[in-house]
């Protein structure tokens, strides 16, 4: 699941933030308008006949758990290095969250909160954590099978923890494969 760690923009704002929100909304908007022409993505089509999702403004975050995390983790997307990302499966039902679909758009920001890249699904799959293979950290782009697998173990394990959820190391995992359709 995506879950931002509340850089600028991706998170609830207060009534005293009203003026910095309305900046940050109006840069997440812009980027939308441009992405979505420069991806061919018009909202016409829409009411002709394409799914509604298509021309509403997708969802908003940041991957990682920090603002470093978070740049180092979109410029991987930007780079084209970082094509997927895993979420532990048991918060979606804990969260009362549908699992995510084949082209399903979201918005990442980097760290400041700054929109820089569109992406779409392309593939969902449930795997569980302890027959992950290298294929999937490959897809990730964030280090070695090995990395990747301690990396992971330590943010599941600390999700779980922080939900009342038991960790199961033989737990399902919920890998979503994306592209990216246009960048800053």
């Amino acid at each position: 699941m995506h879950r931002p760690f509340d850089a600028p923009g991706c998170e609830t704002i207060t009534r005293m933030d009203a003026m910095a929100e309305t900046s940050v909304d109006d840069a997440i908007e812009a980027f939308w308008v441009r992405a979505r022409n420069a991806a061919g993505i018009y909202p016409l089509e829409a009411v002709l006949g394409q799914d509604e999702q298509m021309s509403l403004r997708p969802p908003v975050f940041s991957f990682g758990d920090s603002v470093e995390m978070a740049d180092w983790l979109c410029q991987l997307v930007i780079d084209g290095k970082k094509t997927a990302t895993s979420s532990w499966r048991d918060m979606y039902s804990h969260e009362g969250a549908e699992l995510p679909e084949v082209g399903e758009l979201s918005i990442v920001c980097d760290g400041a909160g700054k929109p820089r890249v569109l992406l779409r699904l392309t593939a969902v799959e449930t795997v569980s954590f302890a027959h992950a293979g290298p294929e999937i950290a490959a897809a990730e782009g964030e280090g070695t099978f090995e990395e990747w697998r301690e990396a992971h173990d330590a943010v599941f394990r600390h999700e779980c923890e922080e939900a009342g959820i038991e960790f199961d190391p033989n737990g399902d995992i919920v890998v979503e494969h994306f592209e990216a359709l246009y960048s800053l």
